[in-house]
């Protein structure tokens, strides 16, 4: 689902990255983000819906590049709570 939603994406030893979702979905999302990510990498992944407080977090796999900083992510298994709230945001498929 087309979603734009405010993400920081940690990677492992490394500061922040800003970034924004462009799709969000069950199994993952794409962002367009501030700094380049390598692929293959696990960042740990925090987005939030301002309006409402829903707050989603976990840790996903970089799985490819589509265009400069703008990347595919795969959500490793999220627990359950945030995957319920992932679901909330996404409605039902």
């Amino acid at each position: 689902m087309r979603l734009a939603l405010p993400c920081v994406l940690t990677p492992p030893a490394s500061s922040p990255i800003w970034a924004e979702t462009i799709d969000l979905g069950e199994g993952g999302m794409s962002v367009r983000a501030a700094r380049p990510l390598p692929t293959d990498a696990t960042v740990s992944f925090d987005l939030a819906r301002d309006d409402d407080h829903t707050h989603v977090e976990g840790r996903a796999t970089v799985l490819r590049s589509s265009a400069p900083r703008v990347y595919g992510l795969e959500f490793e298994q999220l627990e359950a709570p945030m995957r319920e709230r992932l679901l909330e945001l996404v409605g039902p498929a």
